[in-house]
């Protein structure tokens, strides 16, 4: 490199990229990593709206999940399938299919439960295999049955989010109150409905003629009134529904079942690395321009 160099000027500007890129990626790095440490955990039950971090075990989404390649009963799946290039100086593998699960599940910290929904987040998953290979392939026609498909010249990925699984977590956290609608807008809604019915017309209509007067209108929305306020009792009893999702902005969405603290120190590691090979690519790049 030390006798290349010289003779090609290009190859400092692109030195000089890999420099810039290199310190990006540490400084990137290093925000994730003091973002985790620095965010409380927070507990569902008594979670604030907002942009929050929790942990908790991972149940299974309440239709059924299998991951495509193996079938495996999962909360969240991602896969890649590769073909064998072998084509001289280009050989290795090439992308031919990918898909990942957009399927949501549940997150329960004992003081509570959450939908995950994970549409848009950065998954890291302990459950990750590569093999080449045939494959266990699901049918699609058939939910739980697999036939095996595949030959030498492939290579298959497989990433999982299992039951019962340690969930760690970053992203918005909102609570859906079960009374959606004010007490007005129900009994308005409710009185309409029941005057488009015959038979709730007609139990209203004392005198018979078909239509509603005054009294017999009054007597149809108190009725009405006495409807709604059982229903919304009801729905008041409800518990709220929680809903982790994607935060807005640039803000990172972080679903991960390696532990926070394995986490926390790879991220560490990755950011340092990139910080010395931002270093090295610069020192090269201006011996080069100066020499």
């Amino acid at each position: 490199m030390a006798r290349w160099l010289p003779h090609d000027p290009e190859g400092a500007v692109i030195l000089l990229f890999a420099a810039v890129l290199g310190a990006v990626q540490f400084f990137r790095l290093q925000r994730r990593r003091r973002l985790m440490e620095d965010t409380p955990t927070a507990r569902i039950r008594s979670a604030a709206q907002g942009y929050v971090e929790l942990s908790g075990r991972v149940r299974l989404p309440d239709a059924p999940l299998h991951s495509p390649l193996t079938a495996t009963p999962c909360a969240w799946w991602r896969f890649r399938i590769e073909r064998r290039k072998s084509e001289g100086r280009n050989a290795g593998w090439e992308l031919e299919q990918r898909g990942v699960s957009e399927a949501q599940f549940w997150l329960d910290d004992e003081s509570g439960r959450c939908i995950v929904d994970p549409a848009g987040a950065e998954v890291r998953a302990v459950n990750h295999r590569s093999w080449v290979g045939a494959t266990p392939v699901l049918i699609p026609e058939s939910p739980g049955t697999t036939i095996w498909s595949g030959d030498a010249e492939h290579r298959y990925t497989e990433e999982l989010i299992l039951p019962g699984e340690t969930l760690y977590a970053l992203g918005q956290f909102t609570s859906i109150d079960p009374l959606q609608t004010s007490a007005r807008d129900d009994l308005r809604d409710l009185v309409i409905a029941w005057k488009a019915e015959p038979a709730r017309r007609a139990a209203f209509d004392s005198n018979g003629d078909g239509e509603l007067d005054a009294a017999e209108f009054d007597q149809l929305r108190s009725a009405a009134a006495q409807q709604v306020a059982v229903n919304r009792r009801e729905e008041a009893a409800r518990p709220q529904t929680h809903v982790l999702h994607k935060p807005p902005g640039r803000q990172i969405f972080l679903l991960s079942t390696v532990p926070a603290q394995r986490l926390g120190t790879r991220l560490r590691w990755q950011s340092w690395a990139w910080l010395a090979a931002s270093l090295i690519a610069a020192g090269l790049a201006g011996s080069t321009l100066l020499g």
